[in-house]
């Protein structure tokens, strides 16, 4: 009698079960490790993924603790808070917020320099991640501005330029950068942006490029 498809395939599937049992049994301790490191990669991730959240769940608060002391009018608890801040959950989204309101408070101070400081600790990548890099960069430009270092403040205009997503706030800060060159006397760069500004109706200073063309063209 011939045999049946069925039977065939039960044949079949029995033949890779006992071949995958006979594995198994030669390979116990090479599965059995492999299983457990298996174990290890997922438990590591679950707890450090749980751990990251927690840590921004608790910055968080810290943050917003912090903006209570400035609202009350606590100015250096703000400042010691934020400080606390920034070291102790660097790396996170309000940590980063932390610095930035941080540096605006010593702003306010007229420390310019200090304010800087803070802001460069910041990686700019966590900045990037957390939608925070224009702000960041433009916050810089403005201390290098009171300042006086306009080369500098016009690089970090650029940089706000280039990370923010909005094309309406890319115009407005590439119109700062110009500003910024015009005073460093840096005045074929400014012109380059002015022009670049000037073509485009829809920006919101394209009136004022081309009133910033005519008073370069006229001072050449």
């Amino acid at each position: 009698m011939a045999e049946t498809p069925k039977v065939r395939v039960r044949a079949d599937d029995e033949s890779t079960i006992d071949s995958l049992m006979s594995w198994f049994h030669l390979n116990s301790k090479q599965a059995l490790g492999i299983l457990g490191a298996l174990v290890l990669v997922l438990g590591g991730w679950w707890f450090y993924s749980r751990s990251q959240t927690l840590k921004t769940e608790k910055a968080e608060k810290a943050y917003f603790q912090a903006i209570q002391s400035i609202g009350s009018g606590n100015t250096p608890l703000a400042i010691s808070d934020l400080r606390k801040l920034t070291v102790r959950y660097e790396g996170t989204r309000p940590a980063i917020q932390g610095s930035i309101a941080l540096a605006q408070l010593l702003y306010d101070q007229g420390k310019y320099a200090d304010g800087l400081t803070e802001l460069n600790k910041v990686d700019e990548g966590d900045a990037d991640k957390a939608f925070l890099a224009s702000g960041l960069h433009r916050l810089k430009a403005a201390g290098h501005e009171q300042q006086a270092k306009f080369s500098e403040a016009a690089a970090e205009y650029g940089k706000a330029a280039d990370a923010s997503p909005y094309p309406a706030d890319k115009s407005l800060y590439k119109g700062d950068r110009a500003r910024a060159l015009t005073l460093a006397g840096k005045r074929a760069e400014a012109k380059a942006i002015w022009t670049e500004l000037a073509e485009d109706e829809k920006n919101a200073v394209a009136s004022e490029a081309r009133v910033r063309l005519g008073e370069l063209s006229a001072t050449a």
